[in-house]
């Protein structure tokens, strides 16, 4: 057993000891994050156990330990749910939000969970919709019809096998709903714009445990709204986005030397500049054996594919090349750019309007210093198809052409690391945000505080104002990019 494990383990046990007697019903929930929680009685948690299709989770049940977790697991991010809800049915979704609210218990809406902010879980109620995961895909209209729990990837699964595409996140674990309602930046932006652009319907429970039809002739408003700040209003139960026809793709690795990390940035800089709406990369930059290297989807005719790629090939000489032409399905299958099976994740970010030679420098410095188990990555060059939408046309205002975010992230499985690696990805990112007028990618998001809200959604801040105060005036829904209402 290793220490990770053994420490996961005495923390279960006194868990358990410490909420005996919130489970006896004597003792209330933990009020750390739950604003003034009431004791219940064990009628109230029998009848709402009973009231659900799912399951519901307590601190003392098999399986508590892997319900409260969540993909960037560090100690800034560990909660202790009172109660996780996973949900198999819509019904299951009021129920839950009519619990919590009844209770005072702060509510957090677990996805795909990837939150880099951990925003996935709460010491209150978490209502995890990994259960509600169908994919159903109209060839005819090219539309899906996502449910909440579904991953990115198999959004990707399925509507490849109709020759069509999503517009989702680069990765595939990422929550198709999570990342469509932050905005959604992936391979297919430049031609197809942001996955908030996809759009075009949704199911949503409402504070008060309403559920809405929302699309352009119903709840329009709120449509805009759910278009790149949807997490704020309530609980999204599924949703309906626009496919694309689209053949094979031209993708994969291009690795170089770390010693070449300087030309690489530099050259990659050049490049993306240029770049046709149908090439998308990242540049990630590592201190150990995986060196430099360009993560790549051209979703265009190969002729056009291998231009690109002799420039890319010209930049050093590659230590390993793995681009082949595939089907852009094939891409769920590719692995983050960290461990698959670490015990602990963090990520830091940072968004600027260009990679200037300033940002380079602090870039290269922090490789310089970075620990062996980790990334820097330079991830969603903003260009084609998401500029040319109106930042006022959608909640999600960062339309910039030639802005990127950057993002410095580790793993790791001796817990004693964090005191090392979550304070080198801070700094990092501090050294890079922007001194004046900081912007903010919600789903890169990875800190919050004062005016952090107005960084994330520019100009639409007030008209978000707005909408909270009609659909969530108590703010039930804050563990997320939140636009604070005025009543709250």
């Amino acid at each position: 057993m290793n220490l990770h494990t053994r420490q996961s383990r005495r923390r279960f046990i006194n868990g358990a000891l410490a909420t005996t007697g919130m489970l006896g019903l004597v003792t209330p929930f933990d009020r750390s994050d739950a604003r003034g929680s009431s004791p219940i009685d064990g009628g109230a948690l029998a009848t709402f156990r009973a009231q659900l299709k799912g399951r519901l989770v307590l601190p003392t049940d098999a399986g508590y330990e892997a319900a409260r977790r969540v993909y960037f697991w560090n100690p800034d991010t560990e909660k202790r749910p009172a109660l996780v809800v996973r949900c198999a049915h819509v019904d299951d979704v009021r129920h839950a939000i009519a619990f919590a609210r009844t209770h005072a218990l702060e509510v957090a809406v677990r996805g795909g969970g990837h939150s880099p902010m951990g925003w996935g879980t709460s010491n209150g109620l978490v209502i995890d919709m990994a259960g509600m995961n169908l994919v159903t895909i109209d060839p005819a209209t090219r539309t899906a019809r996502v449910d909440a729990g579904a991953l990115g990837g198999e959004v990707m699964r399925q509507a490849g096998r109709h020759g069509l595409a999503p517009v989702v996140g680069q990765c595939a674990g990422v929550g198709a709903a999570g990342v469509t309602l932050g905005g959604g930046l992936g391979w297919l932006s430049g031609l197809h714009g942001a996955a908030c652009d996809n759009l075009l319907a949704a199911r949503v429970v409402t504070a008060d445990g309403t559920l809405l039809s929302v699309d352009a002739e119903r709840n329009p408003d709120l449509l805009w709204g759910l278009r790149g700040a949807g997490a704020n209003f309530g609980v999204i139960t599924s949703f309906d986005c626009r496919l694309h026809s689209l053949g094979p793709v031209t993708a994969g690795d291009i690795h170089y030397p770390v010693r070449e990390a300087r030309s690489v940035l530099r050259l990659f800089r050049e490049f993306m500049a240029e770049a046709p709406d149908a090439f998308q990369a990242t540049l990630n930059l590592t201190p150990g054996e995986r060196g430099v290297f360009v993560q790549l989807c051209h979703a265009g005719e190969s002729a056009e594919a291998e231009r690109l790629l002799r420039s890319l090939r010209a930049i050093a000489a590659p230590a390993k090349d793995m681009v082949r032409r595939q089907e852009f399905a094939d891409l769920a299958g590719r692995q983050p750019t960290g461990t698959a099976d670490a015990d602990f994740r963090c990520v830091a970010t940072a968004y600027r309007h260009e990679l200037s030679d300033e940002v380079m420098n602090v870039v290269l410095d922090r490789l310089a210093e970075a620990p062996a188990s980790t990334v820097i990555g330079i991830s969603h060059y903003m260009h084609g198809e998401l500029c040319r939408v109106a930042s006022d046309s959608t909640a999600f205002p960062l339309r910039q052409s030639g802005g990127v975010h950057i993002r410095f992230g580790a793993d790791w499985n001796d817990p004693g690391l964090a005191q090392r690696l979550m304070p080198w990805a801070s700094e990092a990112s501090r050294l890079l945000r922007a001194s004046s007028g900081e912007r903010i990618y919600a789903n890169y998001q990875s800190h919050a505080g004062k005016g952090s809200a107005e960084a994330v959604y520019g100009s639409n801040h007030a008209r978000l104002v707005a909408l909270k105060n009609t659909y969530d005036p108590s703010n039930v829904f804050r563990r997320n990019s939140n636009v604070e209402p005025t009543s709250a």
